[in-house]
């Protein structure tokens, strides 16, 4: 791999890192759609009608799942940032290839003085 190359992958490898250090408020979990009674006694679903539609987030954190209901407000918020993880993970694949392309371009004595 020539000069060139190499200094194209440190150009795109500092690219990628300075996206991680500007990514935003970031979460990890799953937003899903979810039918539940209302608890009101003269709602039609407490008769067997339709069920009502709402949102529900969880994640699992230290081997527990932990579950929330996310308002109408909330929605835009929770599912940014869990695009902002989603993004996370992403930008780690592609540093994690450049510095691989860069580990086997580099010759040894030049990766011990990084």
């Amino acid at each position: 791999m020539n000069t060139t190359q190499i200094a194209r992958l440190e150009r795109t490898r500092e690219r990628l890192l300075d996206e991680v250090r500007h990514l935003p408020d970031l979460m990890r979990g799953k937003v899903y759609e979810r039918s539940r009674k209302c608890g009101r006694a003269s709602c039609t679903c407490a008769s067997g009608g339709p069920r009502h539609a709402g949102l529900q987030l969880t994640v699992n954190l230290g081997g527990r799942t932990r579950s929330r209901y996310v308002r109408q407000g909330e929605r835009a918020a929770v599912e940014a940032k869990l695009a902002a993880y989603r993004r996370l993970w992403e930008l780690v694949d592609e540093l994690t290839e450049v510095n691989l392309a860069l580990l086997n371009a580099l010759p040894v004595e030049v990766q011990d003085r990084q």
